[in-house]
């Protein structure tokens, strides 16, 4: 069990999130134990903590802020390092997939169909932070190739093939 406290922020803002809860689940595979089950404890609200397995938790954020149009829209005005942001997220999905498992193939589709699968945001990303976008496609393409995820959206394989 992790503990959060911090309202202003959420566990795919930061890499440490990843290191610290999901690398617990990889140092245990690692040692060939039994996969651990991981909670996070969201105590942003003192009085109604709420504990979550901590693929429920990535699915919470990954709904209520990674693949919300405002959140990316607001992260179009600031530039450069709003394309960076928007790619770091897609990088700390990845760590919790990579380490844990954690990450469900549907919440790597609603990301990539909020990111790149917006026309707009993949022409900010080209033209404010080219070195993100070339970043994205690529974690996207390895994280098809190492099988975490399998996306079952023809849209998306097709566009994946389309950019190279």
């Amino acid at each position: 069990m992790h503990t959060q406290d911090l309202p202003e922020t959420d566990l795919l803002l930061a890499a440490d999130y990843a290191g610290h809860e999901a690398g617990f689940a990889a140092a245990v595979a690692r040692l060939g134990g039994a996969k651990p089950a991981l909670y996070h404890l969201d105590a942003t609200r003192p009085d109604t903590p709420r504990a979550r397995t901590l693929t429920e938790e990535i699915a919470r954020v990954v709904r209520a802020r990674a693949s919300n149009p405002a959140w990316a829209n607001g992260m179009m005005a600031h530039g450069f390092r709003g394309g960076a942001e928007i790619a770091a997220t897609l990088d700390h999905m990845a760590a919790f997939a990579h380490l844990a498992a954690a990450v469900p193939p549907h919440l790597f589709d609603l990301y990539h169909e909020a990111t790149l699968g917006r026309d707009d945001l993949r022409a900010f990303l080209a033209r404010e932070n080219p070195a993100a976008l070339a970043a994205m496609e690529d974690l996207f393409r390895r994280l098809r190739d190492a099988g975490l995820w399998v996306t079952r959206r023809n849209s998306i394989v097709a566009e994946l093939e389309a950019h190279p």
